[in-house]
């Protein structure tokens, strides 16, 4: 009976100490008149994002007309949060200031997981600077152009692919995945990844980096608001098996290209690591050896190929859902088509009412959940007099600032006429942030857009697109860190009568 009593005792006394420790930073924001979600204990105020019951993004976004505020607080676990909300205050912290906050809130250890650490996502500035800089030749706008006859042909496997799926069900975030994986790997790696008659391979690679698992979905997790779980368990942002298979994928086509020399000159991505490595280039003690070079092909792919397949998806469901500007936006097509007498570079670039639509798109369903920030040195907020601590993680929720009525009236409806010539100037600067903003916003913004209309102008060329009986409007996100349906994007294909 003692010994029950003592054991209870101990396990009271631990739980009390345990809970002290953790919610005695609770007071962070009250004391200093910042308001806040209110925290709950253990999980602070991310309980719901921890338990899978509420999508990141969504649920930091829902907050943003509850505060009279340029910002508020919440806490994950006992560390506290700012977000920022004042477009101003935005524009401070990603571009006026960038060199305090010049990094990613995100676990980066290269004894933990080199690869991802490495890699241009995750690297800290000034290296970070450096690296960009050397990589930005291949994303540049004149690359961009020379690379559209090469997505037109996986716009064409595409395009058959669709072809033998007429009128039947077509789970459209898959086929567009499948899509984009091939233009990532064929216009940065100069190899052909055939995702639409090879199930394993690179599509495998894609599946299995954003795999819904439980164990997926707590590791992502703990890369942003769990550092500690990381360190801990070592865990790695990306399934080791996906990127041992891109490592040696890549690694082939690497040595390849740098056996054949100057014959086989293509420009990509493998090009320019190529150069790099023979110019002994060197960045304090940052080199680029072989498992550095991975990093940057398992970089560019994992978050190229994600990003454009959902946009490319969620606009397809959109145009389903409103055939109005189905039709809008094939009478556009068409007679660029026809005045041009073919697809091109400058006919898809002329096309507005295309690219208005998929910027609709990206308000929408912003790729990423939110842009994040580290504060590297206390720094005083010149409007208010808030000083941000040095260490404090930096949110800039995408959703909460495209889905806010001040910015975008009626948000929910989908309206691509927001981004008109004539609209484009009410919209303010860091109110639409699907790329990020300012120095680190996203490398490979032009390219991920450009495969996109291809895709979508190859498609209203030659089907219609409408909805399946399984199609769930409005969209269901998962709570899943990266933007995704629930139940997927369900619609159906159907061939022109008139194709062009």
């Amino acid at each position: 009976m003692l010994s029950w009593f003592i054991t209870f005792f101990l396990a009271s006394l631990l739980f009390r100490v345990a809970y002290f420790f953790i919610t005695r930073n609770y007071d962070y924001w009250k004391k200093r008149g910042v308001p806040y979600i209110k925290p709950k204990p253990i999980f602070g105020s991310i309980l719901e994002v921890a338990l899978g019951r509420a999508h990141p993004g969504k649920y930091i976004g829902q907050f943003y007309s509850k505060f009279d505020s340029p910002y508020f607080g919440f806490f994950a676990f006992k560390k506290p949060y700012l977000v920022i909300t004042d477009p101003e205050l935005i524009k401070t912290v990603l571009i006026r200031d960038f060199n305090v906050f010049p990094n990613r809130y995100f676990v980066s250890d290269k004894k933990i997981d080199p690869v991802m650490s490495s890699g241009l996502f995750a690297i800290h500035n000034p290296t970070w600077r450096w690296l960009r800089q050397k990589q930005s030749p291949f994303l540049s706008y004149g690359k961009i152009k020379l690379m559209v006859p090469l997505i037109q042909e996986c716009g064409d496997c595409l395009k058959d692919y669709i072809n033998d799926n007429v009128g039947k069900m077509v789970e459209v975030k898959e086929m567009s995945a499948k899509y984009a994986t091939d233009v990532i790997v064929r216009c940065a790696f100069g190899i052909s990844a055939n995702s639409f008659v090879c199930e394993d391979g690179f599509r495998l690679a894609g599946k299995t980096m954003l795999s819904q698992s439980f164990m997926r979905s707590l590791k992502i997790f703990s890369y942003y608001y769990a550092p500690l779980l990381v360190k801990i368990f070592k865990f790695k942002f990306i399934e080791p098996s996906a990127v041992d298979f891109v490592r040696e994928a890549f690694l082939e086509a690497y040595r390849a290209r740098e056996k054949s020399g100057v014959k086989n000159r293509r420009q990509d991505l493998i090009d320019i690591l190529i150069e790099m490595k023979n110019e002994g280039a060197e960045f304090e003690g940052f080199k680029l050896d072989e498992e550095n070079l991975v990093a940057q092909a398992v970089t560019l792919f994992s978050s190229g190929f994600e990003a454009a397949a959902s946009t490319l998806a969620f606009t397809l469901h959109e145009l389903a859902v409103n055939p109005e500007i189905q039709r809008k936006l094939r009478a556009e097509i068409k007679h660029v088509v026809e005045k041009d007498g073919d697809v091109c570079f400058s006919g898809i670039q002329s096309m507005k009412y295309l690219n208005m639509t998929i910027t609709e798109t990206m308000r929408m369903f912003p790729a990423t959940s939110f842009i994040h920030r580290e504060c590297l040195e206390d720094y005083k907020i010149p409007s208010t007099g808030l000083v941000i601590e040095k260490g404090t993680p930096i949110i800039v929720g995408q959703y909460g600032l495209h889905y806010d009525e001040r910015y975008f009236p009626e948000p929910h409806i989908y309206r691509p006429e927001r981004f008109s010539d004539e609209n484009m100037n009410q919209i303010g600067r860091c109110t639409y942030l699907p790329f990020g903003e300012g120095p680190r916003s996203c490398i490979g913004q032009m390219l991920g857009v450009l495969l996109v209309k291809v895709a979508v102008v190859e498609i209203l060329r030659n089907f219609s697109i409408e909805r399946h009986a399984s199609t769930v409007e409005p969209v269901i996100l998962t709570p899943f860190p990266i933007v995704q349906a629930k139940g997927g994007l369900p619609l159906m294909f159907k061939h022109l009568s008139d194709n062009f």
